[in-house]
């Protein structure tokens, strides 16, 4: 395949990506497909110039490629070997590409939910670098938001994470632009998808192990799906609401944690059978101005807003002082809902850029 000819007319915005995953191939897509409409109201085409994965290696290409041209290939990556220059570290990575004209590190690498490790260390990097950044990884926002935030004010970057929590719901969006100064006191929520499709799938009658292949097939699940189900990832996005709504400064080891690992397939039928069916809640309150969190399966009741979470769909029910309270619904999400909050981000950024 040869290599496309780049646009003369409009400037480029030039993105390194890590990570090549499910999300960062969605990505992809979505920013091809909506390449139109990045034209016509922000005047910018997207150029990746460095693509990295830990399995494969890090990148980086002097002219770089269209996302219509990455989206379309059978092995972008495969474009990147044959025509780009290999980088041993991440420092290398991001000085190189940055000196190709790089502005903005996507990190859309797998989640690790002891330290967030290495992702950390990559934004930490770019951030320090003078690059805006973006991720979809729940691991470093959870275990250092204020501390990346501060580096992204210290170096007048952005640094945002839109789809670590409810995918492209724009919750963070909602509560950073528009939701300023309502008071908001409390949340619960249902936040992890694969708990909510394992439990119920075993509500139909499907064995855990089948309803875990559903959900990895889906392509909704954590590389390990114990990640789910233990409670981890639940775990890291009340972290980073707890943090954002309530203002707090939780570590994920902070938040009182219980998954459904330790749920017998008889309990979980029996509490649907009776309308109160069991799901993995996430939940925070202010106590004497300190955010107070916890994750772990509970009963909902009938009267219940989050009885509205079944399979995948996601919801969460804020309590504020000035507009009472608030739920946002996430139906049925797919990885092109993470997806397309990884490109409001991006557009975010551009925008506020051009302001």
């Amino acid at each position: 395949m040869n290599e496309p000819s780049l646009s003369t007319i409009l400037p480029s915005v030039r993105l390194l990506l890590l990570g090549y995953g499910h999300v960062a191939q969605a990505f992809l897509q979505l920013l091809a497909s909506r390449s139109d409409w990045l034209s016509n109201e922000l005047g910018v085409y997207p150029v990746i110039c460095g693509l990295g994965t830990r399995s494969r290696g890090l990148y980086i290409h002097p002219r770089g490629f269209e996302a219509s041209f990455l989206a379309q290939g059978t092995d972008p990556f495969q474009q990147f070997i044959d025509h780009g220059t290999y980088v041993d570290n991440a420092e290398a990575f991001i000085e190189g590409g940055k000196a190709l004209g790089a502005t903005l590190l996507v990190e859309l690498t797998t989640l690790n939910p002891q330290n967030g490790q290495p992702a950390l260390s990559y934004i930490r990097i770019a951030l320090q670098s003078g690059l805006n950044v973006i991720t979809a990884n729940k691991g470093p926002v959870a275990y250092a938001q204020s501390e990346l935030q501060a580096s992204a004010r210290h170096q007048n970057v952005q640094f945002r994470f839109e789809a670590t929590v409810m995918d492209g719901l724009p919750l963070i969006n909602l509560a950073q632009f528009t939701l300023q100064a309502v008071g908001i006191r409390s949340f619960r929520a249902l936040l992890n998808t694969t708990s909510n499709l394992v439990l119920s799938m075993i509500e139909q009658g499907f064995t855990r192990d089948k309803a875990i292949a559903k959900a990895q097939e889906l392509g909704i699940s954590e590389a390990d799906p114990w990640y789910d189900l233990d409670g981890w990832d639940a775990v890291m996005k009340t972290t980073i609401l707890a943090n954002t709504l309530l203002e707090g400064q939780l570590s994920p080891h902070q938040v009182m944690r219980q998954g459904i690992r330790d749920l017998a397939p008889a309990e979980i039928r029996a509490a649907a059978q009776s309308g109160t069916p069991i799901r993995l809640v996430s939940q925070a309150h202010r106590k004497l101005e300190v955010p107070i969190a916890e994750v772990r399966p509970h009963k909902i009741g009938k009267d219940d807003i989050l009885l509205v979470g079944k399979g995948t769909t996601s919801v969460i029910s804020i309590e504020t002082e000035a507009m009472g309270t608030i739920t946002l619904v996430e139906h049925e999400p797919t990885v092109t809902q993470t997806a397309y909050g990884v490109l409001s981000d991006l557009v975010t950024i551009l925008k506020q850029k051009a302001s």
